[in-house]
């Protein structure tokens, strides 16, 4: 089970890596279209994505452990 949800968190985080602005135009929540054409917006999501990214390894790693 681990296993699963590292890789369906690594695919999903490196997309968020690559993708920004796809994430940013979702509808939930909604984000002002002031904050959508800040550069520092696309930033903090690939931040967040590198973060995740690491996550689904961890939970790969472990559980192939």
């Amino acid at each position: 089970m681990m296993l699963i949800t590292g890789i369906l968190i690594t695919i999903v985080a490196i997309f968020m890596v690559l993708v920004p602005q796809f994430f940013m135009r979702l509808k939930s929540p909604r984000i002002p279209d002031k904050l959508l054409k800040d550069p520092k917006m696309k930033n903090i999501l690939r931040v967040w994505g590198s973060i995740f990214v690491i996550v689904g390894i961890l939970l790969i790693v472990f559980s192939i452990i």
